[in-house]
């Protein structure tokens, strides 16, 4: 250190070696604050290590967020739908209030609807073929819901290219979200028809799930295409065209399921 009164280098102490002057001691004092400055910085170190730590429980935080939006989605999904059901239930003329906001609920009519026509197929084939023979649980459910979805989507198309050919200003998101609404009643007729089946009454239960499943095919492309005028092309020929293809379509898939059902009973009884 340095001697305030000499000016020269002198070792560290109470007194200069050189002039004997006495040093001064708040240097010590402050390299003896700073030590312990020092000292008290690396304490510091595992309160900041706590808060790192934290750390893995916010990523599952982050992880459960997904799940939880997933959750809301479908509650409200399920919310829009069973108002979107009871609103077309009691009036189903409220179908030509639907746009394509109502999708969802529109596409969800139609898997509900073609799940149960293919379970009272079920049903009913098994019911048939239960004294001498079985039927499969692929041929007699998977393949008709299969056929069943193809279908509607056909109708679909056909009712949105009636609509376009007619000059009808509607998207074909409007045309899907319809269909479903439209279909709410008939989607009844289904469940009466498959409940019936259950109580093995298997001719009225055909009868009410064969309307139900003409109603789709038939009158929805109808309702549809008779809600606007259209001003492009008359709306008799297009029904007439849309009947046309919708029944030849519908027989071929009814035509494929009820050859698969019988080709499942000829297998299993031989």
């Amino acid at each position: 250190m340095i001697c305030p009164n000499c000016g020269q280098e002198t070792e560290e102490g109470k007194f200069c070696t050189n002039c004997g002057a006495p040093l001064p001691v708040e240097d010590k004092a402050a390299t003896q604050e700073g030590l312990y400055t020092d000292h008290t910085i690396p304490s510091e170190q595992p309160h900041q290590h706590v808060e790192s730590g934290s750390t893995p429980a916010g990523g599952q935080a982050q992880q459960q967020q997904p799940s939880n939006d997933f959750m809301e989605t479908v509650k409200k999904e399920s919310s829009q739908f069973g108002s979107f059901f009871l609103t077309l239930l009691k009036k189903p003329s409220e179908g030509q209030t639907v746009t394509g906001s109502q999708l969802i609920p529109g596409i969800i009519t139609i898997v509900v609807f073609s799940l149960l026509i293919s379970l009272g197929t079920y049903i009913i084939s098994s019911s048939i073929a239960s004294f001498y023979m079985q039927v499969s649980f692929v041929d007699g459910f998977l393949l008709p819901l299969i056929q069943f979805l193809i279908l509607y989507g056909i109708i679909t198309a056909l009712a949105f290219a009636g609509v376009k050919i007619g000059g009808q200003n509607l998207s074909f998101t409007d045309v899907v979200a319809k269909t479903g609404a439209y279909s709410v009643p008939f989607l009844v007729l289904i469940v009466v028809g498959s409940l019936l089946a259950l109580l093995n009454i298997t001719l009225l239960s055909g009868t009410i799930i064969m309307i139900g499943l003409l109603g789709p095919i038939l009158l929805v492309p109808t309702f549809i295409l008779l809600e606007r005028p259209a001003p492009a092309f008359d709306r008799i020929y297009l029904l007439i065209g849309i009947y046309f293809i919708s029944l030849i379509v519908s027989g071929y898939l009814l035509g494929s399921i009820t050859s698969g059902l019988v080709g499942s009973m000829m297998g299993n009884l031989f």
